[in-house]
């Protein structure tokens, strides 16, 4: 089955993962907003994909204007951002979350879509 599926949806479907839990979170940032004492959260998604990057997939900077990678930690956690939660911060967070999420979802579509494409030919 491994032959089948690649490393690749693996790792897109833990982003989609990730992104929905993000999602979670940041909503909940929007809804706590008028709670006294809150502390805004935010869960770091960049650790998933760091850790994906010493699973054997690597990304490599080929042009001078790339971004550089960052290393941390291997996992996904839920991190306190700041002092008070700022409706318009947390809108722009939940706006490129929503982006990435799309972006992740599409490139999973894409490649179910060449495999469904593969199994048409093969009949």
């Amino acid at each position: 089955m491994n032959i089948l599926f690649s490393k690749t949806i693996g790792m897109l479907s833990d982003l989609v993962g990730a992104r929905s839990q993000r999602h979670q979170v940041l909503a909940s940032n929007v809804s706590n907003i008028d709670t006294p004492g809150y502390e805004p959260r935010d869960v770091d998604v960049q650790n998933l994909i760091d850790s994906m990057q010493h699973k054997g997939v690597r990304m490599a900077r080929t042009h001078g204007k790339h971004f550089p990678v960052r290393s941390q930690g291997p996992s996904l956690s839920v991190i306190r951002t700041g002092d008070q939660v700022s409706l318009d911060r947390e809108m722009v967070s939940i706006a490129e979350n929503h982006l990435m999420h799309n972006a992740a979802v599409e490139m999973l579509a894409r490649k179910f879509r060449g495999l469904q494409s593969v199994l048409r030919e093969t009949k």
